[in-house]
């Protein structure tokens, strides 16, 4: 069985687990390490399908986009060792919500606090995930990893979404326990296109830690320079 009904008591579950063994970590913590983990493979080794009718489902399917599926099907064995994760703080939330234009009088009804200079567009949310709405020309992303295992050495993988090539900066690093590493993926477009592509970012880790980005773009603009 699946739609939200069904995946709402169990996410709360497996989050309610993960809590119990990591008592410090955040809602973001938490769903970082569910998402990270997440399989892209349904139970037999296939591609996860989408429905796209409701007239005979079963007939109409399609492998599903991560705007479909998310980061996948949950595997809670391995959210309860994720070995690296995304983290964002209260004040990260309020900064992104004091750049959407026309928040401050909302944030301030409902927090009690007043937007300062401070402000982050969505992009920059420390997400274990990277979309962009409007890809023009090129894009430098950052991510921020935290390590919560033992000290492991990770490489980088990445495939490109169609129409954008991707790379990924470092390809190679060690984290100790505890420690942070950023990732900065520079993101360029290779052609005009206004259909969503999707592409993913792995990160495998020596100790046998494995995690995955999706990364989806929705439009992207390509300006061809011409000189006489």
């Amino acid at each position: 069985m699946s739609g939200t009904s069904m995946a709402a008591p169990h996410i709360a579950g497996l989050a309610a687990l993960i809590k119990k063994k990591f008592p410090t970590f955040t809602p973001s913590a938490i769903g970082s390490a569910l998402s990270t983990t997440a399989s892209l493979y349904d139970k037999n080794g296939g591609p996860i399908m989408a429905q796209r009718a409701y007239a005979n489902p079963d007939l109409n399917q399609s492998p599903a986009t991560p705007f479909d599926m998310g980061s996948g099907f949950v595997n809670a064995t391995a959210a309860l060792d994720p070995g690296l994760i995304f983290d964002l703080s209260y004040d990260d939330y309020l900064s992104f919500l004091c750049g959407i234009n026309g928040s401050a009088a909302v944030v301030l009804n409902y927090t009690g606090q007043s937007c300062g200079v401070s402000a982050m567009n969505a992009i920059d949310l420390n997400l274990p995930s990277i979309t962009i709405a409007k890809l023009n020309q090129s894009s430098i992303v950052q991510r921020t990893l935290t390590n919560i295992a033992n000290n492991e050495t990770y490489s980088v993988g990445w495939s490109a979404p169609y129409g954008a090539s991707i790379k990924v900066v470092p390809t190679h690093f060690f984290v100790a326990n505890g420690e942070r590493q950023v990732l900065t993926v520079f993101v360029n477009a290779t052609m005009n296109s206004s259909v969503a592509s999707y592409g993913k970012i792995g990160l495998f880790g020596n100790e046998g830690h494995i995690g995955i980005i999706p990364v989806s773009i929705i439009g992207k603009i390509l300006y061809n320079a011409t000189s006489n």
